[in-house]
């Protein structure tokens, strides 16, 4: 059996004791059995001479057939008894019964042999295989204990053993969901501050160098003002930093649920082309609106306002004076989509599969003052609302921004 548990070879040694007790019991029923044939014997022998000696006519059939009676007893005994044949004499001297004794032995522990041995093959064939699914089981036990979350225990068939292997794969599975989201939320948390460490050393950076200019030259009103007009546009981005970067947190936390309710796209989109309808001018550039005045999407309307307002700066930033920004909505019976495309510089095909990463710079691009959390933001804003986002574009022929939302019905 190999190696074998406390509880096995507690079972094996309890078995073992009820089988030697078994064969004393056998024993015991054999001589048992061979005393009341011996008793058997002697009465029949007592009965056979006493019917001869009370007969006168010699030997007959009847002596050895017949019912003998009490006074046919009581005179063979004693003429027995005189020749030293009487209960009291050994078995040795009796070879029928001592040979009916052995055969009853014989016969008791065959029976017994059989089935016990039946039991021990059975069991010892049970264990040796229980000891191999318990040894696995506790191996993939160890496995995952090590580390490998994808370590289960192989229960496909029926059976308790397997119903309670099937459960201990069931908290393994919950542990490893309950390990691999600490690991994400640790992971979230090093992004989070590396972000913001990442963002807050330039403005901060300039911010001290402001300053001791400022320090240095307190006398020069010139100096000061001017230092004080790059101040106040350090702290702005850092302001536009530390929110953009508080929204994408939430977000991402799921901290933030989105309020949907029906809202005109017509409206909605008016709202945002109005927010940026002043630096247009200022820079010579066109926002137009193209789509169905009665369009509805179920959406948060603050929010779907936020990320589409990022897009449309982002175009803003790409766009050279004169350049025309086009915000265009349909709807489909299964689809309700908004594009944002514009004839600025365009995109590199580089560009196009990390353009929604956070703090993503195009080495492609000029653009110096930009912190790259507007598109990542737009796209987390679009996914909460269980839309997607996608872009398209090549270089000198403008960008396009889809968002797609599913028309399925809340409930």
């Amino acid at each position: 059996m190999g190696k074998s548990g406390k509880e096995t070879r507690t079972l094996f040694i309890v078995i073992t004791a009820v089988c030697l007790i078994s064969f004393l019991l056998a024993g015991g029923i054999a001589a048992f059995l061979a005393k009341s044939f011996q008793r058997e014997l002697l009465l029949h022998d007592y009965g056979v001479a006493g019917h001869l000696l009370n007969q006168e006519n010699g030997l007959s059939i009847s002596a050895f057939t017949a019912q003998p009676d009490e006074n046919d007893i009581r005179r063979g005994r004693e003429a027995l008894a005189s020749v030293g044949y009487d209960e009291t004499a050994p078995m040795r001297f009796l070879p029928a019964v001592r040979a009916y004794r052995n055969q009853a032995m014989l016969s008791v522990f065959l029976l017994l042999v059989f089935p016990f041995g039946a039991i021990f093959l059975s069991l010892s064939l049970y264990l040796r295989r229980q000891h191999g699914i318990f040894r696995s089981a506790e191996h993939a036990i160890r496995r995952f204990l090590d580390g490998n979350a994808d370590s289960r225990i192989e229960c496909s068939q029926d059976g308790d053993w397997y119903s309670l292997f099937h459960a201990v794969n069931e908290m393994a599975a919950i542990l490893s969901a309950h390990a691999e989201n600490q690991r994400q939320t640790k992971k979230f948390l090093q992004d989070i501050i590396s972000d913001v460490s990442h963002q807050m050393k330039t403005p901060l950076s300039a911010l001290k160098m402001y300053h001791e200019t400022m320090e240095s030259h307190k006398d020069d009103a010139a100096v000061v003002k001017n230092f004080t007009e790059k101040s106040q546009r350090e702290i702005r981005r850092m302001e536009d930093v530390i929110y953009t970067l508080l929204k994408l947190a939430r977000l991402d936390a799921g901290m933030i649920r989105m309020k949907k309710a029906p809202e005109n796209l017509f409206l909605l989109m008016q709202d945002v082309s109005e927010r940026f309808e002043t630096r247009a001018e200022r820079e010579h550039k066109t926002i137009t609106l193209s789509g169905k005045e009665d369009v509805v999407l179920s959406c948060d309307a603050l929010w779907i306002s936020e990320a589409v307002g990022n897009i449309v700066k982002n175009a803003l930033e790409y766009t050279e004076d004169g350049g025309r920004i086009e915000i265009k909505w349909s709807q489909s019976p299964f689809l309700t989509q908004i594009e944002i495309s514009d004839d600025g510089k365009g995109i590199h095909p580089e560009d196009l599969y990390n353009i929604f990463k956070r703090f993503y710079r195009s080495r492609f691009s000029s653009d110096v003052q930009g912190i790259g959390l507007g598109l990542p933001l737009a796209k987390s804003i679009v996914e909460a609302h269980g839309g997607a986002i996608s872009v398209t574009g090549s270089l000198g022929e403008g960008t396009t921004f889809t968002l797609s939302f599913f028309n399925l019905t809340e409930k």
